[in-house]
């Protein structure tokens, strides 16, 4: 009897809870105006290649993924974890997997193992991306032990290992290929268990002080740059740039050692994880600083991993894995993408290479649904990326709260807008209605844009001119579209 009594009591405290609750998150519905005015007459550059990869399609699990990469004409692809799990095989690509016991003799055929290497670097090419070969070893997060992320026993040896394996890719030695490939990467984020220590106990990439890992760069970037003139030759791939305390930059000790032994660099890579825009703009100008104050300005720059990655609030490294899987998987993170390549367009970087294309490995793919291989909204976020072709031509936004993004690029007299709606919060609901006006446009029956949101999967919307022209694109929360005049 007691509980029928207080169950209006828990109910009506139930509802008042609920409306302090409703009060706190009540979303925000007022609309927003936008402008867009697009000139095809001013040229700003070439468009980048935002859209490159990590890894690329296995042929043998499911051959639409090879036409898929040339569908979303996929520029680079770079090789690293590919021998994690056994999506392209076992013993590929890490110069252990590639030169198995470290005691033979690097100038013998007999001491290297190309096999599973060969087929998956002739899937990339037949996929019709070139191929940046990252020299080094896959991470290791196992715990009970750790095999090959420790510093070499021989760094003039490891060099020469890895100039044979350029010389079995390019000048076809070792029953080897003629394959060209240019860029090649020194190592992967050594820098990622330095601030902790970790490197002592439980390293993940390299299992010893930064210090050592400077030699090993210098020793072989050196080796390679003589013996390989006119290939490049860059790293080194770092993760830890700028956290949120500021205490982690390991890039200005790199660039201290090498320009204090003559090291040449063709390129600079690293590596961000975040949900901000802004934050990879920044972290790109921040190492764009420091190769000009060390002498590397003309060098090129690649973020060659990035992805969502929302971090917890307490613990640095902490991170909603659930969470960020699902947002890899929706239209937020196919939104995320989007606004990250828009706003690298303008940012001091050469390239971006999203990781992962590997489906079913890890949870990085946002491409495909793991279990169906269906396309997911980032392969769309791709696709429209391909559509941006020639040269970028000025684009200037007005209003959008900084919600919106948008790049413009003309080609034989065709003009095309790729704009972004993304929120990093998930509670706004409102539209955003742009309006876009082309310089030097005549308008016709219809402007056809193609929109990916929570209802659209690269869906053809007609757009009908107003009398001066402009067409108005009505995005909702996260959302990318495609406007062809």
């Amino acid at each position: 009897m007691r509980t029928h009594k207080l169950l209006p009591v828990i109910l009506a405290l139930t509802v008042c809870a609920w409306q302090v609750q409703a009060q706190k998150v009540h979303p925000d519905i007022s609309s927003l105006s936008v402008r867009a005015t697009v000139d095809p007459s001013v040229i700003k550059g070439p468009i980048k290649p935002m859209n490159a990869v990590n890894n690329g399609p296995n042929v043998g699990d499911d051959p639409q993924q090879m036409e898929d990469f040339r569908i979303l004409n996929i520029p680079f692809s770079r090789t690293h974890d590919s021998p994690d799990g056994d999506y392209y095989g076992h013993h590929l690509i890490d110069i252990s997997d590639v030169f198995p016991d470290f005691d033979k003799d690097p100038e013998k055929e007999s001491s290297y193992d190309f096999r599973e290497t060969d087929a998956y670097i002739k899937t990339l090419l037949d996929s019709g991306a070139k191929v940046m070969y990252r020299l080094g070893q896959t991470i290791e997060c196992q715990t009970a032990t750790k095999y090959h992320i420790y510093p070499p026993k021989d760094y003039k040896k490891w060099a020469r290992i890895c100039e044979h394996v350029i010389m079995h890719y390019n000048e076809g030695w070792a029953n080897g290929f003629h394959h060209n490939i240019l860029y090649w990467e020194i190592w992967n984020e050594a820098d990622l268990d330095q601030d902790s220590d970790r490197w002592k106990t439980n390293p993940r990439t390299w299992g010893g002080p930064l210090e050592e890992f400077h030699k090993l760069y210098a020793v072989t970037a050196k080796h390679l740059k003589k013996r390989f003139p006119d290939l490049k030759i860059g790293g080194p791939s770092y993760c830890r740039i700028l956290r949120r305390d500021k205490t982690y930059l390991y890039f200005p000790q790199f660039f201290e050692y090498m320009r204090a032994h003559d090291v040449p660099i063709d390129f600079i890579t690293w590596h961000k994880y975040d949900v901000e825009p802004a934050f990879y703009v920044k972290e790109a100008s921040m190492i764009r600083d420091w190769m000009k104050k060390y002498g590397y300005e003309d060098a090129e720059l690649f973020l060659t991993e990035w992805n969502y990655w929302q971090l917890k609030k307490k613990g640095a490294d902490s991170s909603h894995e659930y969470y960020n899987f699902e947002t890899r998987m929706n239209n937020k993170g196919a939104a995320f993408v989007g606004a990250v390549m828009c706003a690298m367009q303008d940012a001091p970087v050469d390239m971006l290479m999203y990781y992962d294309f590997r489906v079913n490995v890890d949870s990085f793919c946002g491409f495909y649904d793991p279990q169906t291989r269906k396309h997911m909204p980032t392969y769309y976020t791709f696709y429209a990326w391909s559509k941006l072709r020639g040269d970028q031509c000025d684009c200037i936004l007005e209003g959008g709260e900084g919600d919106i993004y948008a790049v413009a690029s003309v080609k034989d007299g065709k003009t095309t807008l790729m704009l972004v709606r993304y929120n990093g919060d998930n509670n706004t609901c409102n539209i955003a209605t742009v309006n876009v006006s082309v310089k030097g446009y005549t308008p016709g029956e219809a402007v056809f844009c193609h929109l990916t949101d929570d209802r659209h999967n690269y869906t053809e919307i007609p757009l009908f001119p107003a009398e001066d022209g402009s067409v108005n694109v009505r995005l909702c929360n996260n959302s990318v579209a495609i406007v062809e005049f």
